[in-house]
């Protein structure tokens, strides 16, 4: 159990305002993607909806890769989708994969790097352009996308992190702002990110940034920056999500969670939960909440006070809890609190035995060391260079694998490292597909280009969940996307289960022995998904849960697929 957990653990020309207002219009069309107002001490003061484009000169660059991303919640007014309350939003949401590369916007100086409430991370830098400063935010980055530190200086263009779903997020995304003044005084107010970027004249980032910032003489370029390794605890080198280029989804050979293996409720945020970092999968995640809390809701010790199903320490619960499901509380028992917190807590102690063992502190198994540490301490594992050696922690850290391999592992098949150009058409299918596992559903959501706002489904489940206002997949939204990147865009099928399933672009195939991974089928009126074999398929199966793999055994008769390609 966790009941020994320690704390530490270019140059632009005038625009006419007709222009900037026209720009800043287009801004606002978007879709949601769940962000909030910091609290006040972050500085909550909401915009006045200035359309007014800050001043600005020199090099400035799009924050992401053009084809990286769906622009989704646009600038000002809108309902919060997590509180369903009338907001200002103060920035620009950008809808991508996890580790998606984020790159500086302007030239600057890093003068924050860390947790914040709400982003769960974010980046502020500042720069003085035309002789007035300038903030650009960048938030919800994971633990291990926050890539440089404060006092950094870096250049238009330089990577600064990877794309994530930390805080109060339905769905990997970057959220960036545009501050003239600075973001952290009193008295500042955003503008209009799209304006301020189509002023600008802002440029892709050059094709040969692909390396973390510059760190000032004596750091080096990827540095702690929240937690316990900002705290001294350890030097963790901080590492971009999945250390990958746009594109790369789940690596060939990797594992998902089992269909079936854990309860339903806690199905869909444990697939959530493994997408928090690469070290951390969901199997893990599985199993180290079987251990500690047996998924009993309400399970407590009464001896420690370890309380919910991953038997958080009063303690390290107050340092280390997330508001998982957004509802602005923090909760042992929630289900999404408890598992989002376990997961951002491993991916944490992760970072730190990665440096640690980098550094010749420790030897061992990474994930045994994660897993000591959160069952025994950061401390006292690194002050014995190795897993905890009393037997708690020494049957902890050797059952969760196990457990995790036999019991809640799937293999994931034809997986790749991303679309590969001219490869084989379904093999790229799943590739798309499974770049968004733990992706939140939406009713109506997804597009050729990734995932959007959902829509009312007039007062049906859907609506009860609210996916009108998330951002993600529905079923037929995941195959559109799955089977237009696969095709450069070349066949873009309509967003409707029984409309894709007759079109005729793409060839039946009307036995399961003909079916191939990347297949489309319809197992009934309403709902489609991708062959992946073995009896799996990717999914975004429906409201209230996540793009997964599921279990699923064709029919001896009846088969209803087609493949496209």
């Amino acid at each position: 159990m966790a009941a020994s957990q320690q704390g530490s653990k270019g140059s632009a020309g005038a625009l006419s305002l007709l222009l900037i207002a026209a720009v800043a219009a287009i801004g606002l069309f978007g879709v949601l993607s769940g962000d909030r107002t910091p609290p006040v001490d972050e500085g909550t003061c909401l915009p006045s909806g200035s359309a007014v484009v800050a001043p600005h000169s020199g090099t400035v660059v799009m924050p992401l890769r053009e084809g990286t991303y769906q622009a989704t919640s646009g600038f000002g007014a809108r309902t919060n989708p997590v509180t369903g309350e009338a907001e200002g939003h103060q920035g620009q949401d950008y809808s991508a994969p996890l580790g998606t590369p984020i790159y500086a916007a302007t030239d600057g100086t890093v003068v924050k790097a860390e947790h914040a409430s709400g982003f769960g991370n974010w980046i502020i830098i500042d720069t003085t352009v035309d002789g007035q400063s300038l903030s650009t935010v960048y938030g919800h980055m994971n633990d291990d996308g926050v890539g440089v530190r404060a006092g950094q200086t870096v250049k238009a263009g330089d990577p600064i992190g990877g794309v994530g779903n930390a805080g109060q997020s339905t769905g990997p995304h970057l959220h960036f702002e545009v501050w003239p003044g600075t973001r952290l005084a009193s008295g500042s107010s955003p503008v209009d990110p799209v304006a301020w970027l189509a002023a600008a004249g802002a440029t892709a980032p050059t094709a040969s940034a692909d390396v973390l910032a510059a760190a000032p003489a004596g750091l080096s370029a990827a540095m702690p920056t929240t937690g316990a390794a900002a705290q001294g605890v350890s030097s963790r080198s901080v590492k971009l999500a999945a250390a990958v280029k746009p594109g790369c989804g789940v690596p060939a050979g990797s594992t998902g969670l089992r269909p079936g293996s854990v309860p339903a409720d806690f199905e869909p945020w444990i697939v959530k939960a493994g997408t928090v970092c690469p070290e951390v999968t969901a199997p893990v995640v599985a199993a180290q909440l079987e251990q500690e809390g047996g998924f009993d809701v309400n399970a407590h010790s009464n001896g420690s006070g370890a309380d919910g199903p991953a038997q958080f320490m009063p303690a390290t619960w107050a340092a280390k809890g997330v508001d998982g499901d957004g509802d602005g509380r923090k909760d042992t028992r929630s289900i999404a609190d408890a598992v989002m917190s376990q997961a951002a807590y491993d991916c944490e102690l992760a970072g730190i035995a990665k440096d640690s063992l980098a550094a010749g502190k420790v030897s061992g198994d990474l994930t045994e060391l994660y897993l000591s540490m959160y069952n025994c301490g950061p401390g006292a594992t690194l002050s014995q260079g190795r897993v905890c050696q009393n037997a708690e922690t020494l049957d902890y850290v050797a059952k969760i694998p196990r457990r995790a391999a036999e019991a809640f592992s799937v293999a994931v098949p034809q997986a790749t490292p991303g679309i590969v150009p001219g490869g084989p058409f379904g093999q790229n299918v799943v590739a798309a597909a499974m770049r968004w596992l733990g992706t939140t559903y939406a009713w109506g959501g997804g597009d050729r280009n990734g995932p959007t706002k959902g829509v009312s489904d007039g007062g049906g489940r859907a609506d009860m969940i609210g996916d009108f206002d998330k951002v993600g997949f529905d079923c037929s939204g995941l195959v559109l996307y799955a089977v237009a990147q696969a095709s450069g865009g070349a066949i873009v099928l309509p967003h409707q289960d029984s409309a894709q399933i007759a079109d005729s672009r793409g060839r039946v195939i009307a036995t399961p022995g003909d079916l191939a991974p990347g297949d489309i089928i319809q197992p009934h009126s309403g709902h489609i998904f991708i062959w992946l074999g073995g009896n799996k398929v990717v999914e975004a199966p429906q409201s209230g849960d996540v793009v997964k793999v599921s279990d699923w055994t064709p029919p001896a008769s009846g088969l209803t697929a087609r493949r496209f390609g």
